[in-house]
């Protein structure tokens, strides 16, 4: 019952908001000049972001200047969180409803590259997905991919490490939900989603306009039918294979060794919450293999704790949990309360 109590506690709207408010040191109204916010890639979502614009006739000239570099080494690593807002809005002004949806839909394969159709050449769509829920540090370091599969279904969630605008939440969802049954040439591919904690049908999905932006931290969920993706790819070509992974890989590898310690502690929730590990601060600092003190250390030199991000990821969890009906006390049970 304690746990059971534990884990209603933190579901409570007003606690949650204090969490996150600690948790990341900023409330829900980030500062555009926030240095610390510059969590998004010059990678697949910005690339694509900027080529709408331009179709839109409203080009971004920051992204025109980048795009036109004769060399690699003229690409800013990262995006300003100023420069991406401004990308966004100069979009925004110039859609028409249900072309934000075309665009990660129909349209994706043609205008907007993404982390899943970098991985379009393996040889099924299953192992498309799992190549893609590895590489969500190409786009950004503000949040995580987790592939879980079971007997007859394989979900895709995407844990926020900071609040994203609602904008950025809907369109990785769209991405993978609209974008991924184009791909594989399948609208039966999609189960079920969830858009940052609430239930969406894909037909809401497709219809939803990116307007809003508000600040999300609730977790994401795309879950597709197992059949359909263990299904051959007809595009499949195994050079092609080889030449994406021996570029992509050893990038993902370095940017993952620049990520901070609060991004690797959520990123072993995760994968300790996927396999039943425990949740506490010593497994988490043998998985890191480090020390627990060394541990906290470094956390509190980001400005971060321990509890803040478990209570971060345990509500994230919890959440999803819920709108798929299963025991509360079980999952207060997995999740450590």
């Amino acid at each position: 019952m304690a746990g059971i109590r534990g884990l209603k506690r933190c579901l409570d709207n007003k606690a949650f908001g204090q969490i996150m408010a600690v948790n990341t040191g900023f409330g829900c109204n980030m500062s555009d000049s926030d240095g610390s916010n510059n969590n998004w890639y010059f990678g697949p979502s910005v690339i694509a972001l900027g080529a709408l614009s331009k179709r839109l006739g409203h080009p971004v000239a920051w992204f025109d200047r980048v795009s036109r570099s004769s060399s690699i080494d003229g690409l800013p690593e990262r995006i300003s969180q100023h420069d991406f807002n401004a990308l966004h809005q100069s979009i925004q002004c110039q859609l028409v409803p249900g072309q934000w949806g075309r665009f990660w839909g129909k349209d994706s394969f043609q205008y907007a590259p993404t982390v899943w159709t970098l991985c379009a050449a393996a040889p099924t769509f299953d192992e498309i997905l799992t190549s893609g829920a590895r590489l969500s540090l190409l786009d950004s370091s503000a949040f995580i991919f987790s592939l879980q599969k079971n007997l007859e279904t394989v979900s895709v969630t995407i844990y926020p490490i900071v609040p994203l605008a609602e904008w950025q939440h809907l369109m990785l969802v769209q991405q993978l939900a609209l974008g991924f049954p184009t791909l594989v040439d399948n609208q039966k591919l999609v189960r079920s989603v969830v858009l940052s904690g609430r239930p969406q049908t894909v037909k809401q999905l497709a219809a939803c306009e990116p307007s809003s932006c508000r600040e999300l931290i609730g977790a994401s969920e795309v879950v597709f039918d197992r059949a359909i993706l263990e299904l051959k790819n007809p595009a499949a070509s195994e050079s092609w294979e080889v030449i994406t992974r021996s570029i992509i890989e050893p990038l993902m590898a370095l940017r993952l060794k620049q990520q901070s310690t609060a991004y690797r502690v959520i990123k072993v929730l995760i994968d300790h919450c996927a396999a039943g590990t425990a949740l506490d601060m010593v497994s988490v600092a043998m998985a890191l293999h480090t020390e627990k003190s060394t541990l906290r250390r470094r956390l509190k030199a980001e400005g971060r704790s321990f509890s803040r991000l478990l209570a971060q990821f345990r509500v994230q969890e919890a959440g999803l949990r819920l709108l798929k009906d299963d025991d509360l006390a079980q999952i207060s049970l997995s999740l450590g309360y």
